[in-house]
Protein backbone atom coordinates (compact mmCIF):
# COMPACT_ATOMS: atom_id res chain seq x y z
CA UNK A 1 0.00 0.00 0.00
CA UNK A 2 1.66 3.47 -0.68
CA UNK A 3 0.50 7.04 1.31
CA UNK A 4 -1.63 7.68 -1.19
CA UNK A 5 -4.10 4.92 -1.89
CA UNK A 6 -5.29 1.81 -0.02
CA UNK A 7 -6.39 3.18 3.38
CA UNK A 8 -9.90 3.25 4.26
CA UNK A 9 -10.84 6.47 6.00
CA UNK A 10 -11.72 4.14 8.74
CA UNK A 11 -7.77 3.22 8.68
CA UNK A 12 -6.81 6.65 8.83
CA UNK A 13 -8.45 8.01 11.62
CA UNK A 14 -7.51 4.63 13.90
CA UNK A 15 -3.86 5.41 12.63
CA UNK A 16 -4.14 9.24 13.98
CA UNK A 17 -6.26 8.92 17.20
CA UNK A 18 -3.74 5.53 18.08
CA UNK A 19 -0.58 8.26 17.31
CA UNK A 20 -1.82 11.41 18.91
CA UNK A 21 -2.89 9.48 22.45
CA UNK A 22 1.16 7.99 21.96
CA UNK A 23 2.31 11.79 21.11
CA UNK A 24 0.54 12.86 24.06
CA UNK A 25 2.26 10.45 26.26
CA UNK A 26 5.33 11.62 26.60
CA UNK A 27 5.69 15.36 26.86
CA UNK A 28 3.00 14.69 29.58
CA UNK A 29 5.51 12.39 31.24
CA UNK A 30 8.50 14.83 31.01
CA UNK A 31 6.30 18.49 31.91
CA UNK A 32 4.70 16.56 35.21
CA UNK A 33 8.14 15.63 36.63
CA UNK A 34 9.65 19.25 35.32
CA UNK A 35 7.36 20.82 38.28
CA UNK A 36 8.07 17.86 40.49
CA UNK A 37 11.82 17.99 40.25
CA UNK A 38 12.06 20.37 43.04
CA UNK A 39 10.24 18.06 45.51
CA UNK A 40 11.65 14.66 44.36
CA UNK A 41 15.00 16.36 44.58
CA UNK A 42 14.44 17.60 48.53
CA UNK A 43 12.92 14.01 49.27
CA UNK A 44 16.23 11.99 48.12
CA UNK A 45 18.46 14.71 48.97
CA UNK A 46 20.16 15.72 45.79
CA UNK A 47 21.58 18.52 44.69
CA UNK A 48 20.60 20.89 41.79
CA UNK A 49 22.63 19.36 39.37
CA UNK A 50 21.82 15.47 39.97
CA UNK A 51 18.06 17.01 39.24
CA UNK A 52 18.62 17.61 36.12
CA UNK A 53 20.44 14.81 35.60
CA UNK A 54 17.16 13.17 36.03
CA UNK A 55 15.24 14.82 33.57
CA UNK A 56 18.57 14.31 31.04
CA UNK A 57 18.71 10.22 31.78
CA UNK A 58 15.41 10.52 30.33
CA UNK A 59 16.35 12.12 26.39
CA UNK A 60 19.83 10.07 26.81
CA UNK A 61 18.00 6.91 26.35
CA UNK A 62 15.41 7.73 24.48
CA UNK A 63 17.75 9.52 21.82
CA UNK A 64 20.27 6.90 21.83
CA UNK A 65 17.32 4.15 20.91
CA UNK A 66 15.34 6.41 18.00
CA UNK A 67 17.93 5.14 15.22
CA UNK A 68 18.01 1.78 16.07
CA UNK A 69 14.06 1.63 16.85
CA UNK A 70 13.51 2.99 13.09
CA UNK A 71 15.18 0.40 11.66
CA UNK A 72 13.90 -2.51 13.77
CA UNK A 73 10.79 -0.98 12.65
CA UNK A 74 11.32 -1.49 8.95
CA UNK A 75 12.21 -5.04 9.96
CA UNK A 76 9.51 -5.87 11.96
CA UNK A 77 6.89 -3.68 11.35
CA UNK A 78 5.54 0.04 12.56
CA UNK A 79 2.85 -1.21 14.16
CA UNK A 80 4.13 -4.06 16.13
CA UNK A 81 7.10 -1.32 17.76
CA UNK A 82 4.67 1.02 18.33
CA UNK A 83 2.93 -1.25 20.29
CA UNK A 84 5.79 -2.47 22.57
CA UNK A 85 6.84 1.07 22.97
CA UNK A 86 3.42 1.62 25.13
CA UNK A 87 3.49 -1.39 26.79
CA UNK A 88 7.59 -0.25 28.14
CA UNK A 89 5.82 3.01 28.88
CA UNK A 90 2.89 1.38 30.99
CA UNK A 91 5.43 -0.81 32.93
CA UNK A 92 8.03 1.72 33.55
CA UNK A 93 5.55 4.42 34.52
CA UNK A 94 4.61 2.10 37.32
CA UNK A 95 7.93 0.93 38.63
CA UNK A 96 8.70 4.72 38.64
CA UNK A 97 5.85 5.03 41.34
CA UNK A 98 7.84 2.81 43.36
CA UNK A 99 10.97 3.50 43.59
CA UNK A 100 13.04 3.25 46.94
CA UNK A 101 15.99 5.54 45.67
CA UNK A 102 16.82 8.45 43.12
CA UNK A 103 19.30 6.66 41.34
CA UNK A 104 16.51 3.24 41.08
CA UNK A 105 14.35 6.21 39.65
CA UNK A 106 16.74 7.17 36.97
CA UNK A 107 16.98 3.30 36.13
CA UNK A 108 13.52 3.12 35.30
CA UNK A 109 13.40 6.56 33.52
CA UNK A 110 15.58 4.84 31.18
CA UNK A 111 13.78 2.23 30.32
CA UNK A 112 10.98 4.64 29.89
CA UNK A 113 12.79 6.38 27.57
CA UNK A 114 13.59 3.24 25.41
CA UNK A 115 10.00 3.01 25.70
CA UNK A 116 8.81 6.66 23.95
CA UNK A 117 12.20 5.86 21.71
CA UNK A 118 9.91 3.10 20.01
CA UNK A 119 6.79 5.72 19.99
CA UNK A 120 7.99 8.71 18.57
CA UNK A 121 10.37 6.88 15.47
CA UNK A 122 7.31 5.04 14.20
CA UNK A 123 4.06 7.60 14.51
CA UNK A 124 5.08 10.33 11.90
CA UNK A 125 5.87 7.45 9.89
CA UNK A 126 2.44 5.62 10.00
CA UNK A 127 0.59 9.47 9.80
CA UNK A 128 2.66 9.74 6.16
CA UNK A 129 2.24 6.30 5.17
CA UNK A 130 -1.65 6.60 4.74
CA UNK A 131 -2.24 10.15 4.66
CA UNK A 132 -0.89 11.80 0.86
CA UNK A 133 1.49 14.49 0.84
CA UNK A 134 -1.31 17.01 -0.65
CA UNK A 135 -3.31 16.22 2.88
CA UNK A 136 -0.41 15.49 5.71
CA UNK A 137 -0.88 18.90 7.06
CA UNK A 138 -3.39 18.88 9.18
CA UNK A 139 -3.09 15.45 10.32
CA UNK A 140 0.68 16.47 11.62
CA UNK A 141 -0.66 19.39 13.25
CA UNK A 142 -3.16 17.26 15.06
CA UNK A 143 -0.51 14.78 16.35
CA UNK A 144 1.85 17.58 17.44
CA UNK A 145 -1.08 19.63 19.04
CA UNK A 146 -1.53 16.65 21.37
CA UNK A 147 2.28 16.67 22.12
CA UNK A 148 1.30 20.69 23.12
CA UNK A 149 -2.01 18.97 25.03
CA UNK A 150 -0.09 17.15 27.10
CA UNK A 151 2.71 19.42 27.82
CA UNK A 152 -0.13 21.77 28.41
CA UNK A 153 -2.02 19.24 31.03
CA UNK A 154 1.87 18.49 32.35
CA UNK A 155 2.90 21.60 34.64
CA UNK A 156 -0.79 22.33 36.04
CA UNK A 157 -1.52 18.36 36.47
CA UNK A 158 2.04 17.64 38.04
CA UNK A 159 2.17 20.09 40.18
CA UNK A 160 -1.53 20.02 41.41
CA UNK A 161 -0.60 16.29 42.04
CA UNK A 162 2.30 16.89 43.64
CA UNK A 163 0.91 18.91 46.50
CA UNK A 164 -2.12 16.90 47.18
CA UNK A 165 -1.27 13.30 46.61
CA UNK A 166 2.93 13.02 45.80
CA UNK A 167 5.12 12.89 43.20
CA UNK A 168 4.72 9.00 42.84
CA UNK A 169 1.32 9.85 41.21
CA UNK A 170 2.50 11.88 38.48
CA UNK A 171 4.08 8.51 36.83
CA UNK A 172 0.78 6.49 37.41
CA UNK A 173 -0.80 8.78 35.78
CA UNK A 174 0.68 8.03 32.66
CA UNK A 175 -0.83 4.37 32.91
CA UNK A 176 -3.77 4.99 31.74
CA UNK A 177 -3.49 6.97 28.83
CA UNK A 178 -0.99 3.95 27.76
CA UNK A 179 -3.60 1.26 27.88
CA UNK A 180 -5.68 3.26 25.96
CA UNK A 181 -3.63 3.86 23.00
CA UNK A 182 -2.18 0.39 22.87
CA UNK A 183 -6.33 -0.43 22.52
CA UNK A 184 -6.52 1.96 19.55
CA UNK A 185 -4.07 0.95 17.52
CA UNK A 186 -5.14 -2.99 18.10
CA UNK A 187 -8.14 -2.06 15.84
CA UNK A 188 -5.27 -1.32 12.96
CA UNK A 189 -4.60 -4.50 11.16
CA UNK A 190 -2.24 -3.19 8.59
CA UNK A 191 1.73 -3.76 9.17
CA UNK A 192 4.55 -1.64 7.10
CA UNK A 193 7.43 -3.81 6.77
CA UNK A 194 9.63 -2.33 4.34
CA UNK A 195 12.91 -4.37 4.93
CA UNK A 196 11.51 -7.39 6.00
CA UNK A 197 14.50 -10.14 5.62
CA UNK A 198 17.37 -7.60 5.79
CA UNK A 199 20.14 -8.19 8.37
CA UNK A 200 20.08 -5.48 11.45
CA UNK A 201 23.48 -3.14 11.28
CA UNK A 202 24.56 -4.26 14.84
CA UNK A 203 27.48 -2.39 14.64
CA UNK A 204 26.14 0.80 13.18
CA UNK A 205 24.06 0.97 16.00
CA UNK A 206 26.58 0.71 18.55
CA UNK A 207 28.43 3.51 16.93
CA UNK A 208 25.61 5.70 16.86
CA UNK A 209 24.55 4.74 20.73
CA UNK A 210 27.63 5.21 21.95
CA UNK A 211 28.99 8.21 20.14
CA UNK A 212 25.43 9.98 21.21
CA UNK A 213 25.73 9.25 24.87
CA UNK A 214 29.34 10.19 25.25
CA UNK A 215 28.40 13.70 23.30
CA UNK A 216 25.52 14.23 25.48
CA UNK A 217 27.02 12.93 28.98
CA UNK A 218 30.03 15.09 27.97
CA UNK A 219 28.06 18.48 27.29
CA UNK A 220 26.17 17.94 30.64
CA UNK A 221 29.31 17.92 33.06
CA UNK A 222 30.91 20.62 31.02
CA UNK A 223 33.21 22.03 32.47
CA UNK A 224 35.32 19.59 33.53
CA UNK A 225 38.19 17.77 31.81
CA UNK A 226 36.99 14.39 32.28
CA UNK A 227 33.46 15.51 30.40
CA UNK A 228 35.57 17.37 27.32
CA UNK A 229 36.89 14.29 26.92
CA UNK A 230 33.76 12.79 26.54
CA UNK A 231 32.72 15.20 24.06
CA UNK A 232 35.75 15.42 21.93
CA UNK A 233 35.21 10.81 22.04
CA UNK A 234 31.78 11.27 21.21
CA UNK A 235 32.15 13.30 18.25
CA UNK A 236 35.04 11.14 17.05
CA UNK A 237 32.55 8.42 17.42
CA UNK A 238 29.69 9.78 15.49
CA UNK A 239 32.06 10.62 12.43
CA UNK A 240 33.17 6.74 12.77
CA UNK A 241 29.60 6.10 12.44
CA UNK A 242 28.76 8.50 9.50
CA UNK A 243 31.53 7.32 7.56
CA UNK A 244 30.89 3.69 8.33
CA UNK A 245 27.59 3.55 7.43
CA UNK A 246 28.21 4.78 3.65
CA UNK A 247 29.63 2.04 3.29
CA UNK A 248 27.15 -0.70 4.82
CA UNK A 249 24.57 -2.27 2.68
CA UNK A 250 21.91 -2.45 5.21
CA UNK A 251 22.81 1.05 7.20
CA UNK A 252 21.00 1.45 10.78
CA UNK A 253 20.64 5.00 9.11
CA UNK A 254 20.23 6.03 5.83
CA UNK A 255 23.04 8.93 6.03
CA UNK A 256 22.70 9.55 2.33
CA UNK A 257 19.20 11.78 3.17
CA UNK A 258 21.40 14.55 4.51
CA UNK A 259 22.11 14.95 0.90
CA UNK A 260 19.38 16.82 0.57
CA UNK A 261 19.69 20.37 1.27
CA UNK A 262 16.01 21.03 2.25
CA UNK A 263 15.73 17.81 4.09
CA UNK A 264 19.49 18.79 6.05
CA UNK A 265 18.73 22.37 6.79
CA UNK A 266 15.29 21.63 8.55
CA UNK A 267 16.99 18.69 10.64
CA UNK A 268 19.75 21.32 11.69
CA UNK A 269 16.98 24.01 12.20
CA UNK A 270 14.79 21.28 14.35
CA UNK A 271 17.54 20.80 16.56
CA UNK A 272 18.47 24.24 16.84
CA UNK A 273 14.11 25.03 18.19
CA UNK A 274 14.49 22.48 20.61
CA UNK A 275 18.10 23.55 21.86
CA UNK A 276 16.81 27.25 22.34
CA UNK A 277 13.74 26.69 24.00
CA UNK A 278 13.10 23.58 25.73
CA UNK A 279 15.08 24.51 28.82
CA UNK A 280 12.64 27.11 29.24
CA UNK A 281 9.95 25.40 31.13
CA UNK A 282 12.61 23.54 33.14
CA UNK A 283 14.59 26.16 34.55
CA UNK A 284 11.28 28.56 35.35
CA UNK A 285 9.84 25.80 37.33
CA UNK A 286 13.45 26.25 39.41
CA UNK A 287 13.09 30.01 39.32
CA UNK A 288 9.34 30.43 39.79
CA UNK A 289 9.59 27.54 43.13
CA UNK A 290 12.92 28.32 44.61
CA UNK A 291 13.24 32.07 44.11
CA UNK A 292 10.09 33.35 43.68
CA UNK A 293 8.51 31.11 46.55
CA UNK A 294 5.88 29.93 44.78
CA UNK A 295 4.34 26.64 45.20
CA UNK A 296 4.59 23.37 42.62
CA UNK A 297 0.27 24.22 41.83
CA UNK A 298 1.46 27.88 41.12
CA UNK A 299 4.24 27.68 39.61
CA UNK A 300 2.32 24.68 37.26
CA UNK A 301 -0.64 26.94 36.36
CA UNK A 302 1.92 29.80 35.38
CA UNK A 303 4.02 27.18 32.66
CA UNK A 304 0.52 26.14 31.42
CA UNK A 305 0.46 29.21 29.59
CA UNK A 306 3.30 27.81 26.81
CA UNK A 307 1.56 24.77 25.97
CA UNK A 308 -1.97 26.69 25.91
CA UNK A 309 -0.91 29.02 22.90
CA UNK A 310 0.89 26.15 21.50
CA UNK A 311 -2.51 24.55 21.66
CA UNK A 312 -4.04 26.67 20.16
CA UNK A 313 -1.63 28.14 17.49
CA UNK A 314 -0.30 24.76 15.87
CA UNK A 315 -3.94 23.42 14.18
CA UNK A 316 -3.57 26.27 12.22
CA UNK A 317 -0.08 26.67 11.78
CA UNK A 318 -0.29 22.64 10.35
CA UNK A 319 -3.45 23.78 7.67
CA UNK A 320 -1.44 27.13 6.80
CA UNK A 321 1.69 24.75 5.81
CA UNK A 322 -0.39 23.03 2.70
CA UNK A 323 -1.57 26.01 1.57
CA UNK A 324 2.07 28.59 1.72
CA UNK A 325 5.82 28.76 1.52
CA UNK A 326 6.58 27.12 5.45
CA UNK A 327 9.43 28.60 5.23
CA UNK A 328 7.46 31.83 6.33
CA UNK A 329 6.18 29.75 9.40
CA UNK A 330 8.92 27.90 10.17
CA UNK A 331 10.91 31.43 10.51
CA UNK A 332 8.59 32.99 12.17
CA UNK A 333 8.23 30.58 15.08
CA UNK A 334 12.40 30.80 15.06
CA UNK A 335 12.20 34.56 15.77
CA UNK A 336 9.42 34.24 18.58
CA UNK A 337 12.26 31.72 19.98
CA UNK A 338 14.78 34.96 19.79
CA UNK A 339 12.60 37.50 21.65
CA UNK A 340 11.50 34.54 24.32
CA UNK A 341 15.32 33.93 24.99
CA UNK A 342 15.97 37.53 24.93
CA UNK A 343 13.65 38.57 27.16
CA UNK A 344 14.97 35.64 29.41
CA UNK A 345 18.02 36.76 29.59
CA UNK A 346 16.51 39.81 31.81
CA UNK A 347 15.05 38.00 34.60
CA UNK A 348 16.10 39.23 38.45
CA UNK A 349 15.62 37.52 41.25
CA UNK A 350 12.35 39.71 41.79
CA UNK A 351 9.12 38.15 40.20
CA UNK A 352 8.15 40.24 37.42
CA UNK A 353 4.99 38.28 35.85
CA UNK A 354 4.65 40.43 32.76
CA UNK A 355 8.37 39.00 31.70
CA UNK A 356 7.28 35.19 32.52
CA UNK A 357 4.13 36.17 30.21
CA UNK A 358 6.27 37.22 27.61
CA UNK A 359 8.98 34.37 27.27
CA UNK A 360 6.19 31.46 27.50
CA UNK A 361 3.62 33.03 25.28
CA UNK A 362 6.35 33.62 22.62
CA UNK A 363 8.22 30.34 23.06
CA UNK A 364 4.77 28.22 23.08
CA UNK A 365 3.53 30.54 19.65
CA UNK A 366 7.29 29.31 18.66
CA UNK A 367 6.85 26.30 18.55
CA UNK A 368 3.38 25.93 17.27
CA UNK A 369 4.02 28.24 14.12
CA UNK A 370 7.87 26.03 13.61
CA UNK A 371 6.99 22.56 14.27
CA UNK A 372 4.46 21.37 12.31
CA UNK A 373 5.68 23.45 9.17
CA UNK A 374 9.11 22.12 9.57
CA UNK A 375 8.13 18.48 9.68
CA UNK A 376 5.85 18.57 7.20
CA UNK A 377 9.19 20.05 5.24
CA UNK A 378 11.20 16.94 6.13
CA UNK A 379 8.35 14.26 5.69
CA UNK A 380 7.71 16.01 1.86
CA UNK A 381 11.43 15.67 0.60
CA UNK A 382 11.75 12.13 0.94
CA UNK A 383 10.54 9.01 -0.87
CA UNK A 384 7.93 6.80 0.86
CA UNK A 385 10.77 3.87 1.58
CA UNK A 386 12.92 6.78 3.57
CA UNK A 387 10.01 7.76 6.18
CA UNK A 388 11.05 5.79 8.98
CA UNK A 389 14.52 7.37 8.69
CA UNK A 390 13.18 10.72 8.00
CA UNK A 391 10.50 9.91 11.34
CA UNK A 392 13.30 8.19 13.31
CA UNK A 393 15.73 11.68 12.47
CA UNK A 394 12.89 14.52 13.29
CA UNK A 395 12.90 12.85 16.84
CA UNK A 396 16.53 12.17 17.16
CA UNK A 397 16.97 16.35 16.65
CA UNK A 398 14.19 17.21 18.61
CA UNK A 399 15.19 15.10 21.31
CA UNK A 400 19.17 16.35 21.09
CA UNK A 401 17.88 19.67 20.86
CA UNK A 402 15.79 19.01 24.12
CA UNK A 403 19.52 17.35 25.62
CA UNK A 404 21.37 19.90 24.24
CA UNK A 405 19.16 22.84 25.89
CA UNK A 406 19.10 20.68 28.98
CA UNK A 407 23.13 20.63 28.88
CA UNK A 408 23.83 23.96 28.46
CA UNK A 409 22.08 25.01 31.52
CA UNK A 410 23.31 22.43 33.53
CA UNK A 411 26.86 22.96 32.20
CA UNK A 412 26.10 27.01 33.94
CA UNK A 413 25.03 25.24 37.08
CA UNK A 414 27.95 23.76 37.45
CA UNK A 415 30.13 26.65 36.44
CA UNK A 416 28.27 29.33 38.75
CA UNK A 417 27.13 27.06 41.33
CA UNK A 418 29.58 23.80 41.40
CA UNK A 419 27.90 20.24 40.94
CA UNK A 420 26.53 19.81 44.91
CA UNK A 421 25.13 23.13 45.50
CA UNK A 422 20.82 23.34 46.36
CA UNK A 423 18.88 26.47 45.11
CA UNK A 424 19.25 28.17 48.62
CA UNK A 425 18.98 31.99 49.26
CA UNK A 426 22.77 32.84 49.28
CA UNK A 427 22.85 30.88 45.81
CA UNK A 428 20.29 33.09 43.96
CA UNK A 429 22.59 35.35 42.77
CA UNK A 430 24.25 32.56 41.12
CA UNK A 431 21.22 31.05 39.68
CA UNK A 432 20.31 34.04 38.06
CA UNK A 433 23.83 34.30 36.54
CA UNK A 434 23.37 30.70 35.59
CA UNK A 435 19.63 31.49 33.60
CA UNK A 436 21.41 34.64 32.02
CA UNK A 437 23.59 32.70 30.38
CA UNK A 438 22.51 29.74 29.84
CA UNK A 439 19.94 31.77 27.50
CA UNK A 440 22.75 33.81 26.08
CA UNK A 441 23.32 30.89 24.13
CA UNK A 442 19.94 29.77 23.76
CA UNK A 443 19.69 33.53 22.19
CA UNK A 444 22.56 32.28 19.43
CA UNK A 445 20.85 28.90 18.62
CA UNK A 446 17.50 30.52 18.09
CA UNK A 447 19.38 33.59 15.82
CA UNK A 448 21.34 31.19 13.54
CA UNK A 449 18.27 29.22 13.27
CA UNK A 450 16.16 32.07 12.06
CA UNK A 451 19.09 32.17 8.73
CA UNK A 452 18.85 28.41 8.49
CA UNK A 453 15.09 28.35 8.24
CA UNK A 454 14.75 30.47 5.26
CA UNK A 455 17.47 29.69 3.01
CA UNK A 456 16.76 25.83 3.93
CA UNK A 457 14.50 25.78 0.01
CA UNK A 458 16.09 23.27 -2.42
CA UNK A 459 13.73 22.71 -5.25
CA UNK A 460 15.92 19.41 -6.22
CA UNK A 461 15.78 17.70 -2.99
CA UNK A 462 12.71 15.52 -3.94
CA UNK A 463 14.46 13.91 -7.03
CA UNK A 464 17.37 13.95 -5.05
CA UNK A 465 16.08 11.59 -1.93
CA UNK A 466 13.96 9.35 -4.35
CA UNK A 467 17.51 7.54 -5.12
CA UNK A 468 18.92 8.27 -1.65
Amino acid sequence: MTADSGFSAKDKRIVLIACCIAAFIAPLAASMINVAIPTIGDEFGVSAHDRGLLVLTYFLSSVAFLVPMSRFSDLYGKRKIFLCGLVIVLFSSLMSAFSASFFILMGWRLLTGLGTACIATTSISMIAQVYPRAHRGLPLALNTMCIYVGATMGPALGGFVTEVLGWEWIFLAIVPFAVVGFIAMSYFKHEFVTSKGEPFDHKGALLYGVGIIALMYGISNLPGMHAAMFVAAGIATLVIFFKFETKERYPVLTVGLFRGRTFRRSCIAAFLNYGAAFAIVFTLSMYLQQICGLSPGEAGLIILIQPAVQSVVTPFAGRMSDRIDPRILTTSGMISMCISTAVMITLTADLQMFKIFTVLMFSGLGYALFSTANTNVIMGSVSEKNYSDSSGLVSVMRQVGMMSSLAIVMCMISVFMGTTSNIEPAMFGAFIDVIRYSFAVCFCLAFVGVFMTWFSKDMTDNAKNEDA
